[in-house]
Formats: structure tokens, C-alpha cells, sequence
């Protein structure tokens, strides 16, 4: 009988133990159209230009805001002709934010249109950051995308960074 209750109780502690987080929410936004996914009970916040929106945690904030948040998914669209060169598209990914660290800019393999990945750290009045972004390079406009998790959870914070940037899409 007793190894039948540890047995329960195992079985119990498993099922417990192995439920995963809610499934991301897919937010679609037809002015910047592009489609993201964010972490279930975060609160999407736009700029009141209509380019710029940044998803946080709920409760944090009326309207994005570059220096107040640690923790955020950003998505930003500069329109017209984008730069030609490299370098010019590097300044521009790590200007729309407060970055002072860079680790990478390089560009995807096989995107067209193309499709940069980057890296870095930033600042926010409440502490420091880091963050995975793309930088997707469209013919009448650019669409920045940035990912961050306060630097001291970054560790564990990293794999869904990737996961969030990686399922952003554009819309025509």
C-alpha cells in the first residue's frame, strides 16, 4: 500500500511539475503590419505616431518608453527608402534605442529581403539590459524588432528572447 501512494504522489508531482507556461498571445498590428507574439498577461503599448509599439509586462506603463522598461518586446518601423549600406543599417538598428554595448550585427543567411541579427546591452533608468533583435530591410521602409530581459535574468531570459524575435512577421 505505501509504495502505492509514493507511486501517486509521484505521478501527481510529475504532472504538476511538467505544465508548461500559457502559450504566447499573437498580436497583429495593421498600421505597422507585422504580427508578433508576446508572453501571456503582457500589455501592448503604442506610440501615439503609430510606429512604434512595445510589449511589457502589464501594469507598467501607459505608452512605450525607451528609458523606463527592462523587460519589454519592441517593434519600431522607420518609412522610406532604407540605407544601402551596411554600416548605415547598423547605426540605425542600435540608434532607436538606448544600446551602449554591441556584440553583433550580421546578416541572416538566405532572407530576401534582408534580414540582420543583432545583439547588445542598454540602459534603463531601473537597470541594464540585453537584448536579441532583427532588423528587417523592406523596400519602402525598416522594421526593428528588439527583445530584452533585465541583464541579471538575461541567463534564462535569452531563449525566449530568440523565440519571441524569431516569430515576428511582416504583413503586406
Amino acid at each position: 500500500m505505501r509504495v502505492w501512494w509514493i507511486a501517486a504522489v509521484a505521478a501527481a508531482l510529475a504532472v504538476g511539475c511538467s505544465r508548461s507556461p500559457a502559450p504566447p498571445v499573437r498580436y497583429e498590428d495593421p498600421l505597422l503590419r507585422v504580427a508578433v507574439e508576446h508572453p501571456h498577461g503582457w500589455e501592448v503599448l503604442r506610440s501615439g505616431d503609430g510606429r512604434w509599439l512595445q510589449v511589457v509586462p502589464r501594469g507598467e506603463g501607459p505608452e512605450p518608453d525607451a528609458l523606463r522598461y527592462t523587460e519589454f518586446l519592441s517593434v519600431r518601423v522607420v518609412p522610406g527608402r532604407p540605407p544601402d549600406q551596411e554600416d548605415a543599417l547598423r547605426q540605425e538598428a542600435f540608434s532607436l534605442l538606448p544600446f551602449h554595448g554591441v556584440a553583433k550585427f550580421q546578416r541572416e543567411e538566405g532572407t530576401d529581403p534582408p534580414r540582420y541579427r543583432f545583439e547588445g546591452t542598454g540602459s534603463a533608468m531601473t537597470g541594464q539590459w540585453a537584448a536579441v533583435g532583427l532588423l528587417f530591410v523592406q523596400p519602402d521602409r525598416l522594421v526593428h524588432v528588439v527583445c530584452a530581459k533585465p541583464l541579471d535574468r538575461w541567463r534564462e531570459g535569452q531563449r525566449e528572447c530568440d523565440r519571441l524575435v524569431d516569430r515576428v512577421e511582416t504583413l503586406p
